[in-house]
Order: structure tokens, then sequence, then C-alpha cells
């Protein structure tokens, strides 16, 4: 089957410039007029925001009853002051109302409205103006009264102490001492022991004090401190002999327990207020511990004072 080609019309050239030609002027001849505004295409609505319109009036087919009319509720705002002050003040006799009148002095018949000086910046505290030429005197005072504060007080701490590392004090447990016991526990029955024969030492001191110190008239003391004269009632003298010193401890020099023995003698007698000191005496060499009264200064003479009441063990506090 043979196929023969189609001969189609042949195409004619558009005349673009002619073509032109002809849509302008047909567009100018054309006149474009603005539309009129359609009726009914616009509505404005204005809607009250306070006012409310009545129900409308149903058809009612049966007869209208008779009811009571109800004032209309005013309708709540979303916020306002008015509000938010009578919900602090709260109700009346509550306990909000109560702590409301109570924080601003409702009910307080002395209560005073703030004058004007009242909110003047100034020192709360009491301003004592003092003169220039008392300004030198007054500083002396100032310092003089923080330097007995401060000796009141470092007092104060140094006697509270019970335990001190260099005590000078009676009543005050060594530190040092409080340290070796409690490495060397088995030392405790011999300090035992040695404050046994103190306490003992230092009760017969007081009861002879207190039975010198009850005799009405003293004659004097000799020149000899160990004696002391006493005139009785009857008009006797008769001579006291006072126990100033003892020896606490005995030992041969080269011994190495009986340094720890002296050593604890010496704190002994410091923590009972009384001298201490060590001897060498004898052949062969032994070493003496002892304890004894202090003494102290009391214009041309020199007197003996009792000990001090005895405080605690010291090895119940070690």
């Amino acid at each position: 089957m043979a196929i023969f080609p189609t001969d189609n019309a042949p195409e004619q050239p558009i005349d673009i410039q002619a073509w032109t030609e002809e849509a302008t002027v047909a567009i100018s001849s054309m006149t474009i007029s603005q539309p009129g505004e359609v009726p009914g295409t616009s509505v404005s609505l204005h809607i009250p925001l306070d006012t409310h319109p009545a129900p409308h009036a149903s058809l009612a087919t049966t007869p209208a009853r008779q009811s009571t009319p109800l004032k209309r509720k005013e309708p709540l705002r979303r916020d306002s002051l008015k509000r938010r002050e009578a919900l602090l003040r709260g109700k009346e006799g509550s306990r909000r109302r109560q702590r409301w009148e109570n924080d601003r002095l409702l009910t307080n018949p002395h209560a005073e409205p703030p004058s004007p000086a009242d909110w003047e910046i100034r020192p709360t505290h009491r301003v004592q103006h003092v003169p220039y030429y008392l300004a030198p005197l007054w500083d002396a005072g100032l310092k003089r009264q923080a330097v007995d504060r401060k000796a009141a007080s470092a007092h104060a701490k140094s006697g509270a102490r019970t335990v001190a590392k260099n005590p000078v004090d009676a009543g005050v447990v060594p530190k040092e001492l409080r340290d070796k016991m409690k490495k060397a526990r088995g030392a405790k029955g011999l300090l035992y022991d040695l404050e046994v024969e103190v306490r003992e030492f230092v009760r017969r001191v007081d009861e002879q004090c207190v039975g010198a110190w009850d005799e009405e008239d003293t004659a004097g003391e000799e020149e000899e401190d160990e004696e002391i004269v006493f005139v009785g009632r009857d008009g006797r003298m008769r001579d006291m002999d006072v126990e100033k010193e003892m020896m606490v401890f005995e030992t041969e020099e080269g011994d190495q327990s009986g340094r720890f023995a002296r050593w604890l003698v010496h704190h002994i007698g410091t923590y009972y207020g009384l001298r201490t000191w060590s001897v060498t005496r004898g052949v062969p060499a032994m070493r003496e511990a002892y304890i004894g009264v202090r003494e102290r200064e009391r214009g041309k003479g020199r007197e003996r004072r009792c000990t001090l009441p005895l405080p605690l063990p010291l090895w119940g506090l070690v």
C-alpha cells in the first residue's frame, strides 16, 4: 500500500506591523468608565456591648402565667481596682479582714500618721555630737573601753577552757598530759596513786590554815616561815607548825620510768596550784620530786595562802 503525502495549502505570512497599527487604533477608540456602586453590597454593623436586647416574645399558645420579676445581675468585669481591693480586704469579721486592719493600724487608737521627718534619710541609731576640744579625750575613752572588753573576753575564754597547752591557772588540764595519757593507758594507775597523795596533802594544808585563822588574837609571826605564833582566848601563846612541802615520789636518778613519774608530779602540782621541784640526794644518787604551797609577796612581809578548793580529780578527766 502506497502512502502519498498530502499537500497543505501554503500559509501566508502575518504582517506584524499592520496588525500592530490596527490594534492601536482599536484601543484608542475605546472609552473606559468607572463602574458605579452596586446597592446592597456593604452593610455596617453596630453592636452595643453594655446593652442586652430583650428576648423576643414567642407566640404563646397557652395563657401567660404570673411570674415574679427578677433583677438582672450586673455582668462581671474581667478586672478592676475596686474588685481587687475588695478581695484584699475580705469579708467583714473574717481573718483576712482582721489582718488587713491590723496591717494598717485601723483599730489602734494611738497610731499616728507618718510625718515628713520620717521620710528623711538619716541614721537610725542615736548620734552623739562631741565638741572638737573633747575629741582627744573621747577617743582615749573609747580605746580604753575597747581594751577592757577585749581583756574581759580573753579572760572568759581562758577561764572556760578545761584543757590548755601551757596552763598557768589551777584546775586546767594540760593538753600534753591528756595526749600522753591517751597513748599510755597503763599509766593511769600511777597517776591515780600520785594524785591521791597530793589531794591528801592539800586537804591537810587547808585544815591547818582554817584552824590557824579561827584564832581571835594573833601575836605575830617569827622570823622563820616554818613557825607561826598565835595567842588563844586564854592568853596563852602556842606554836603551830604548818606543813608547807612534801616529797611525793623518789627513784634512782637514771631510771626511765622515774622520769615519767616526776613529769606526772609536776603536772599534778600545776593542776592543784602548787609549786613543784626535783632534787638529787644521797649516794647512790636518788631523784626526789616535791610539792609545796606557793608563797606570794604582800607588803613588807610574806604570807602563805591557803590552797584553792579541790577541783575534780585529774585522773578522771584525762
